[in-house]
């Protein structure tokens, strides 16, 4: 099994203090002896997985709950290779929704068959994979319907994945998009504009553009898709249309913002989909002075936080795992993670908000300060 383990140590800790990461400037050159040495080890990965899958008929490729393009875009790639290579017939599942307008799009554009997981016989299928996403996660939905044979992600390593025949677990990656590219490229596979780009869509929104802190298999990946993507399908993701209920729902959150000391909260209240919360932390990034976002809203008995930073010097994985603690899950990456609680944890939904704002108040030493609004509310004297 291929993993990057992250080691034990103190701790952690989340006081905002920056950390300088130099980033590495990668030109042709150094790019065209990244892909010399990374060309062998990515044909051995290729051979274990295909072993792995070999004999098989049917495949199941179940992403996290509410997939997001990287999830989507990795789940796509994977059914290629194996419909290219093995001759698998191959169906992907998840549980949840597709919320986010550019997700829906990238749905609809490249004709992405997502089948409810709920609606299908999982152990009726051959081979099981799980992608973006690792066992034992509080956000993947396979639970004890079927182990998984195959897994395939960038988030930090679980012990449970030990156990899965092929684990490929690599936490220093930026986008699992990027991983599942390296075994299409290793097979000779020819891309289809529908791969490429579902691919290409899924490493872009994972490392901003690669403006996000990423790693030379990213890079690789997010260049050599290029010359096979759908440009128009692409322009059309990524300014898909939204109803005026989005409108609405932002005004609403907007004026329940406020700040402290570079901390930014919003609360969204009922969330339409899952997916509103993270819009929001996303939108928000941009607000002069913010180091950390964290978004909280209510969907389907569950509160929903999730947490972003424009900077890199707090681990927001292990902020989030140490303020849901043991009554939900949680997980992500330094820059962005989210978590999930039930939403009647304290008693009410909107009591259970607090409860997530004072924990996370109090991890990051806020819990004092005196919080300032965003904007007045309508209520407010002007």
């Amino acid at each position: 099994m291929v993993a990057r383990r992250v080691h034990p140590g103190a701790p952690p800790a989340f006081a905002m203090t920056p950390r300088v990461h130099p980033g590495p400037m990668l030109c042709y050159a150094s790019l065209a002896m990244a892909e010399q040495s990374v060309h062998k080890w990515r044909k051995q990965r290729l051979v274990s997985l295909l072993a792995t899958a070999q004999g098989a008929k049917t495949a199941l490729i179940v992403t996290h709950n509410d997939p997001d393009p990287d999830a989507i875009g990795a789940a796509v790639g994977l059914a290629a290779l194996l419909e290219r290579r093995l001759r698998i017939e191959v169906a992907i599942a998840c549980r949840g929704h597709v919320g986010r307008a550019e997700n829906r799009a990238m749905v609809d554009e490249l004709h992405i068959r997502l089948e409810p997981l709920c609606q299908l016989d999982v152990p009726r299928f051959d081979l099981v994979a799980l992608v973006d996403a690792q066992p034992g996660a509080g956000n993947q939905p396979l639970g004890s319907l079927a182990p998984p044979a195959v897994v395939i992600d960038h988030h930090p390593l679980r012990p449970e994945s030990s156990a899965v025949p092929f684990a490929d677990v690599r936490p220093d990656n930026s986008s699992t998009s990027a991983i599942v590219t390296g075994y299409l490229r290793a097979a000779r596979v020819r891309l289809s504009a529908r791969v490429a780009t579902a691919l290409f869509y899924g490493i872009k929104t994972d490392t901003l553009g690669l403006a996000r802190e990423s790693r030379e298999e990213d890079t690789l990946a997010y260049l050599y898709l290029q010359r096979y993507l759908d440009r128009e399908a692409l322009s059309r993701i990524e300014s898909a249309s939204v109803p005026p209920d989005y409108f609405r729902a932002l005004d609403r959150a907007l004026h329940e913002t406020y700040s402290l000391d570079g901390l930014v909260i919003a609360r969204l209240g009922t969330m339409s989909y899952p997916d509103m919360a993270a819009e929001m932390a996303d939108f928000l990034r941009r607000l002069d002075g913010v180091r950390v976002i964290v978004a909280v809203g209510q969907y389907e008995g569950e509160v929903i936080v999730s947490v972003r930073s424009p900077e890199s010097g707090i681990k927001l994985d292990e902020l989030v795992q140490a303020v849901v603690r043991g009554d939900g899950s949680a997980g992500g990456h330094d820059h962005m993670a989210a978590g999930r609680v039930p939403a009647g944890l304290a008693g009410s939904p909107e009591a259970t908000e607090e409860e997530m704002i004072r924990r996370f108040r109090e991890a990051l030493g806020l819990a004092d300060l005196r919080p300032t609004p965003l904007l007045p509310r309508e209520s407010d004297p002007e």
